[in-house]
């Protein structure tokens, strides 16, 4: 049998060529490969994204868009999915109302080389984001003819939330609506939008919510009028038992009427004056009202009101010191520490202010029937021995002491 040589096989002008092909193959696809001439730039926009801002935060004077150069193959360039490419800045951890200069980050898929970005940098203006409730106002028209006022003035919802940096919802002074004569001439339900009265321009956006509100309002005929509170005037002073817990006015509010210049002069209606010194218990009082002091404004409604009175008693109190302790035991001796204790009583101020312990026997005590060990803190009681229930005991200082067992 033949052996082979492996030498002679591989130095074969056969194998030499094959090799050389290969070789030449190879090269020509690594030249190829790093052909320069196959490579593209591109220029675009791309949304700058932010992301991980804290929730209660607003971002002011943002950066919108980063202006990319992008260099690849040009089938990839072509058939970029530009979905995938993402300019963002990380605002994880930082904190609002404050300035921070931070970098931008360009994302891009593989085989796409970044060539530049601008800007590279941004400026965030982290404002604090706060919500306030306002009562909506209703801002009269001034050309309303002569003879007419507007009555039944009503707004669904009363209250808006305005939402924005706090620096900013400080500017604002109020939200209103401003119908207009022709819209109050309808006297239909109106859908309005909502307006900001503001001290300066806000720096940053502010909203509100809604930012529509229903309005009715019909302009009728005759003087315009203005419901204002009753406030009743009492004179007199209650016996020091007693005093007012509560005045309760019905109706609450009355109708007045007159020129808009002067109804805005009356902020209350009084009643004529009630002296309340020989007042013993609740009573209701019909009161007439005076007429307002404004000229040319007058009471539309209601000549009186019906005014009514709750009393409660007034409570002093006070303290008797050195009340002797009692031990209350069998037929075995104790002595307490300290022997003495302090007890406060309360009552009507003219019962209390001559009441001494005597008068009502008064008790302090310690309850040994049941123990039977020593010495042990146990805690005071008091009573009163003569059943008088015109006061009640609030306080013993100290309100426990020390029981020992007298060795006799």
């Amino acid at each position: 049998m033949r052996k082979f040589n492996l030498d002679s096989f591989l130095s074969s002008s056969a194998v030499l060529w094959a090799i050389a092909i290969i070789s030449s193959l190879m090269m020509w696809v690594y030249v190829t490969g790093l052909d320069e001439s196959s490579y593209i730039t591109r220029k675009f926009s791309c949304e700058l994204e932010y992301r991980g801002i804290d929730t209660q935060a607003i971002l002011r004077k943002r950066v919108s868009e980063v202006d990319i150069e992008i260099r690849g193959p040009e089938h990839e360039i072509m058939n970029l999915n530009y979905d995938l490419v993402h300019a963002y800045i990380d605002a994880r951890n930082l904190l609002p109302g404050k300035r921070y200069e931070v970098s931008i980050n360009v994302e891009l898929p593989g085989n796409i080389d970044l060539v530049s970005f601008t800007p590279s940098q941004a400026v965030l203006d982290l404002a604090r984001q706060v919500t306030r409730l306002m009562n909506v106002e209703t801002i009269l028209p001034q050309n309303i003819p002569d003879g007419h006022y507007i009555e039944g003035v009503e707004i669904i919802p009363k209250e808006v939330a305005i939402r924005g940096a706090e620096d900013d919802i400080a500017k604002v002074g109020s939200v209103r609506v401003t119908p207009t004569v022709e819209e109050l001439q309808k006297g239909s339900e109106l859908l309005m939008p909502v307006k900001f009265s503001q001290s300066e321009p806000f720096d940053g956006n502010v909203t509100i919510e809604p930012a529509q509100v229903r309005f009715r309002g019909t302009l009728a005929s005759g003087q315009p009028r203005k419901r204002v509170p009753v406030n009743a005037r009492l004179t007199g002073y209650l016996d020091k038992d007693f005093e007012i817990r509560a005045v309760v006015l019905d109706p609450s509010e009355v109708i007045i009427e007159g020129p808009t210049s002067e109804l805005a002069k009356v902020e209350a209606v009084d009643t004529e004056v009630m002296d309340i010194s020989l007042l013993a218990n609740d009573q209701t009082i019909v009161a007439p009202l005076r007429e307002p002091e404004v000229p040319g404004v007058s009471l539309a409604s209601n000549s009186g009101v019906r005014v009514s009175l709750s009393l409660g008693e007034v409570r002093a109190e006070k303290m008797f010191a050195n009340i002797p302790v009692e031990i209350r035991s069998g037929d075995k001796k104790y002595s307490s520490n300290p022997a003495n204790v302090a007890v406060t009583l309360e009552g009507r101020p003219s019962l209390i202010a001559a009441i001494t312990p005597e008068d009502l026997k008064l008790c302090a005590y310690v309850d040994m029937s049941n123990v039977f060990m020593s010495p042990i803190t146990l805690p005071v009681k008091a009573e009163f021995l003569s059943d008088d229930t015109r006061f009640r005991i609030t306080l013993i200082e100290p309100s426990n002491v020390t029981v020992n067992e007298v060795i006799q």
